[in-house]
């Protein structure tokens, strides 16, 4: 053994402890790496966490985070893009680890920078309610490493739960569902579960935007018979205008539905409603074109596609520019249909492609 200084206990002590330490940090670093291994080859995570990233109207170009397991929701919207809820749930639930969701989008930001692919927003946006997932404060600290601002895009269900609020107070940038402030009408269009109370939704939104110190936006999705009355909308408007919030966006669907008569209002009347909206609700938007911008994928086209279609379908276009992009063919489409992993629908003489949940 090699013979150390001359030196006392306490001079021998710090001597000693920058080997520990980085001793230390090695084994972890390497536990990290296996631990990264691993998941990225685990099949049930192969691009269903991490996807995109896709065009926001929002956000710009956002990485998206599906954190919980396939369609759990505390809802079942008629209007739902992701299909229809397969467990309708109030419990929250482990769903990923941090420390796996880390080494995820590790994995896909490097691949992306290597492509000098732009990334505005990393957003929670899964194909059920992110809020269900017990860890999310956890993995928007874990994600922080990476620089960007952080969203989340809630039915707003939850907010009542403390637990739930602080969690979302991690975030810089929270989007809440308000279709409805009609009882009988949530009933019938987000078909909530039947532990849920409407009163006690209201109030939550409330005092969350009181607390929250980030982006606060709210959502209306507008649909034909549903909520689309002014009476409905001012009702709605009259609520929005006692929540600190930034800005109200109403919108209607652009892309497949999980029940075929959601749809948006005619013509005549969705222009009625935004000049009511305009003149009635303060730091308020319609959001009725689809968005615009390429969609990207990191990874393999399969991979890839099915990760961004199992939460957002869509247009035949769009599907065909990125499969190009990653030296792909339609070929190669028709293989993922005959195995099962994504269809084709037509919505309003549209072809979109959809994932299979």
């Amino acid at each position: 053994m090699r013979d150390e200084p001359n030196l006392d206990d306490n001079e021998r002590t710090m001597y000693r402890r920058p080997s520990i330490k980085s001793n230390f940090k090695s084994a972890i670093a390497t536990l990290r790496n296996k631990l990264g291994r691993s998941i990225l080859t685990h099949a049930s995570f192969e691009g269903r966490v991490v996807f995109g990233p896709v065009p926001s109207r929002r956000l710009g170009y956002s990485l998206g985070i599906n954190n919980v397991k396939c369609k759990i929701c505390t809802y079942d919207c008629v209007y739902c893009q992701a299909g229809q809820t397969t467990c309708r749930s109030t419990c929250a639930d482990c769903c990923l680890s941090p420390y796996e969701l880390h080494s995820l989008v590790k994995e896909t930001i490097e691949q992306l920078q290597n492509k000098k692919t732009h990334i505005d927003y990393i957003s929670f946006i899964p194909n059920g309610e992110p809020t269900l997932d017990s860890n999310l404060s956890k993995e928007i600290a874990v994600l922080r490493e990476f620089g960007y601002n952080i969203a989340v895009f809630t039915n707003s269900s939850l907010l009542w739960n403390d637990t739930v609020r602080e969690n979302l107070l991690f975030a810089d940038y929270v989007s809440v569902k308000v279709d409805t402030v009609n009882e009988a009408t949530w009933e019938r269009l987000n078909r909530p579960h039947s532990r849920l109370r409407f009163g006690r939704i209201l109030e939550g939104i409330r005092e969350f935007a009181d607390l929250f110190q980030g982006v606060l936006t709210t959502e209306t999705m507008l649909i034909k018979n549903f909520n689309d009355s002014l009476e409905e909308v001012g009702e709605v408007g009259e609520y929005l205008n006692t929540v600190r919030r930034k800005v109200s966006y109403f919108t209607i669907p652009t892309r497949p539905p999980v029940e075929q008569y959601a749809v948006p209002p005619e013509t005549g009347k969705l222009e009625e409603l935004a000049g009511f909206i305009k003149r009635t609700i303060p730091q308020s938007e319609m959001l009725c074109c689809p968005e615009s911008g390429d969609f990207i994928a990191a990874g393999t086209m399969e991979e890839g596609l099915e990760g961004i279609l199992a939460v957002h379908p869509m247009r035949e276009d769009a599907v065909e520019k990125l499969v190009r992009s990653k030296g792909g063919s339609k070929d190669n489409l028709e293989d993922m249909i005959r195995i099962g992993l994504i269809h084709k629908v037509v919505y309003k003489g549209d072809c979109f492609y959809v994932g299979n949940h």
